[in-house]
């Protein structure tokens, strides 16, 4: 749905359509309905093969190319509406299409409304090839994540109950919250996605910038760990050289990814995906930042423990030392994904990042568990006083 105007021709949409195996059942054509509005002569509906489109060739070779020409033009001056519903055989099995709208030697001007349907159930008839099994995925991971909340609830509540909370451990759990609440909100739009073709809009955006909020905060209580914030001193010295250099990291990390994060949610047509990126110039700020991000948290947390001596515990040497490998291999999971994924491949990619997501969670738990966090944390702020429970042995 959405607006062509600007150019001889516009890419309205594209489509991979799948169909049952030959002899599994009687055959089914898949569709193509269009919706346009047009108030000037000279349109036209094309249906092409997405590389023509990619490749960027001239429209009059473009029409010629075309699969399917349906002229969006009448005598009347006045404006028309096209209602059109095109069938698809099992021969366009798996073969990318896209929908055009062109008007060549002059400007496109037009609305529209585009609908690709499978044959096939109510899971197979609105997901292209890439995007099948999608739904199932995510309800898999909702279940995952119905399963996990009680322990971080228990974990948040003893924690809270025993005032234990440092500022770390508190943007933990509201990154597992917003976290968890994006995963389901993202599964209901695959549900009225399903049904209707285009989801919910207003709710995808804002799985997308939850997200974006859940992602920046556990990078924030990845960078204070490899820091040694309350595991190896109070806190990163005010005013410090250090202090200024954390700031302008995640500061350069939180806006690029904010910018990505709204290119995607303002573009009409946009992936599938829950998160806030696209496969273009506007992500890529957010994919160097990430990168470099994990870098210098392993840089700063093994220089960390290396530097520590004799005057920082082997154990604590060790906890810094994971907590490294752990920003390094998350924070940089996502630009090595989109970096080796291709178009096709992003969906698999996809849940695979988000199993990373869920590991990356459940390794910091184990650290944030009640039983463990007085050992973790045992540095606390001059300002503050000691574990209340302390002097009763119960602050691990």
């Amino acid at each position: 749905m959405g607006i062509a105007n600007g150019e001889d021709y516009r890419l309205v949409s594209t489509f991979c359509f799948t169909f049952p195996d030959p002899g599994a059942l009687p055959a089914i054509n898949g569709h193509i309905h269009s919706q346009t509005i047009v108030s000037s002569s000279g349109h036209k509906f094309l249906v092409v093969n997405r590389t023509e489109v990619e490749r960027g060739i001239p429209c009059e070779e473009l029409v010629a190319k075309a699969k399917v020409i349906e002229p969006l033009t009448e005598r009347s001056k006045e404006v028309i509406a096209y209602d059109l519903t095109l069938n698809v055989e099992a021969s366009m099995n798996r073969q990318n299409v896209a929908a055009v709208i062109a008007r060549c030697g002059e400007t496109v001007s037009a609305e529209y409304i585009v609908e690709f349907t499978n044959p096939g159930g109510f899971l197979e008839t609105q997901f292209a090839c890439s995007d099948q099994g999608l739904f199932q995925s995510y309800l898999w991971l909702a279940v995952i994540m119905c399963g996990v909340t009680p322990l971080f609830y228990f974990a948040f509540r003893v924690l809270h109950r025993r005032q234990a909370h440092n500022d770390v451990s508190a943007i933990f759990f509201a990154s597992a919250a917003f976290f968890g609440t994006r995963v389901l909100f993202f599964l209901i739009h695959l549900l009225v996605y399903a049904r209707n073709g285009m989801g919910l809009g207003m709710l995808l955006f804002l799985a997308q910038f939850l997200d974006f909020v859940s992602t920046t905060l556990i990078a924030i209580v990845l960078v204070a760990l490899v820091h040694g914030v309350y595991v190896t001193r109070p806190s990163v010295p005010p005013g410090s050289e250090e202090r200024d250099t954390l700031i302008r990291v995640m500061g350069g990390f939180t806006v690029a990814y904010l910018i990505s994060t709204l290119a995607c949610g303002f573009r009409l047509d946009s992936d599938l995906t829950p998160f806030g990126l696209l496969r273009g110039f506007a992500s890529m700020p957010y994919l160097i930042a990430r990168l470099a991000t994990g870098v210098f948290c392993f840089k700063k947390g093994m220089a960390l423990a290396s530097e520590g001596g004799d005057t920082l515990q082997e154990e604590k040497k060790h906890l810094v030392t994971k907590f490294s490998f752990l920003a390094l291999v998350w924070l940089g999971a996502m630009p090595a994904l989109m970096l080796l994924s291709s178009e096709d491949s992003w969906r698999h990619d996809m849940l695979v990042m988000e199993m990373g997501n869920v590991a990356a969670y459940g390794t910091l738990l184990y650290f944030f568990w009640p039983s463990r966090f007085g050992s973790t944390f045992s540095c606390i702020k001059p300002t503050e006083r000691a574990h209340p429970y302390a002097e009763f042995g119960l602050d691990h």
